[in-house]
Formats: C-alpha cells, sequence, structure tokens
C-alpha cells in the first residue's frame, strides 16, 4: 500500500514538474494570436508572414464575378470556399501565378483568437482583420 501511495505521489511530481518546465504554465494562445496579429503588416511577403504566424488554417482564392446591378453588370472580387492547404502549395500557386487576384489566409489561434489576412497576387500583405471565432457565434 506504501509503495502505490509513494509511487501516485512520485507520478504527481512529475506532472507537476513536467507542467512548469515543459513551458505549459504560460502557454496563452490567444496572446500568441495576438502578438502574430499584430506583427503582421502590410508590405511584408507570405514567406515573411508565415515565419510569424504558422501555416494558415484557411486558404482562399479571390476571384472575379459578374453580378447584374440595376441592369448593368459589374465585376465583384468575391473569395472562394475556404480550404487547407499546404504553404507549400500556396508558394507553388505564386510561383506560377495561379493568383491572379489576390487571396485570403486565415489563422485560428482559439475560440475567441482568429484573423485573416489578404494577400496581393504577388504574396505581399494587404490587410489584416480579425476572423469570425465560436466566441462571436456565443456572444462571449
Amino acid at each position: 500500500m506504501k509503495a502505490i501511495l509513494g509511487a501516485m505521489i512520485l507520478m504527481g511530481l512529475a506532472v507537476v514538474v513536467f507542467y512548469f518546465a515543459g513551458g505549459y504554465a504560460s502557454f496563452d494562445p490567444a496572446e500568441q494570436g495576438r502578438q502574430a496579429k499584430a506583427a503582421v503588416t502590410p508590405g511584408m511577403s507570405f514567406s515573411q508572414a508565415c515565419a510569424i504566424t504558422g501555416d494558415p488554417d484557411e486558404f482562399q482564392i479571390i476571384s472575379p464575378h459578374t453580378e447584374r446591378v440595376l441592369g448593368k453588370e459589374i465585376v465583384v472580387m468575391r473569395p472562394a470556399v475556404p480550404v487547407e492547404t499546404s504553404r507549400e502549395r500556396i508558394n507553388q500557386l505564386l510561383a506560377d501565378g495561379g493568383l491572379a487576384h489576390g487571396f485570403l489566409c486565415t489563422f485560428q489561434y482559439s475560440a475567441d483568437t482568429a484573423f485573416t489576412v489578404e494577400y496581393d497576387p504577388t504574396g505581399a500583405v494587404l490587410s489584416v482583420s480579425d476572423a469570425a471565432t465560436v466566441a462571436d457565434l456565443l456572444n462571449r
């Protein structure tokens, strides 16, 4: 009985040491997201932004769509449906000229911290804006 109790105490101590020494006590994804959003600025390249943010969680190609408004046809730029992709695939599309109208990348850090970066056709950051999150749905 004493051996089991001693083993449980040692395991508990190991978990506490691992928690604090491993950096888990200070891990805050929401704060990490706020810092990343603040660090991404217009004019940065896609590669520079990804060095700060990591791989995007969602990717959307922007493409032109023709609409009829008051009898006139106008061209409206719209993002496509969000998809998952890799940084390498986006770099390949940039190199091939496959993003002629730009693209969007969304980065999700926590249930209440996410942002979208808009890029021009060359992969330069145009703008950074907040993205909808689960917290928005729950009115938190």
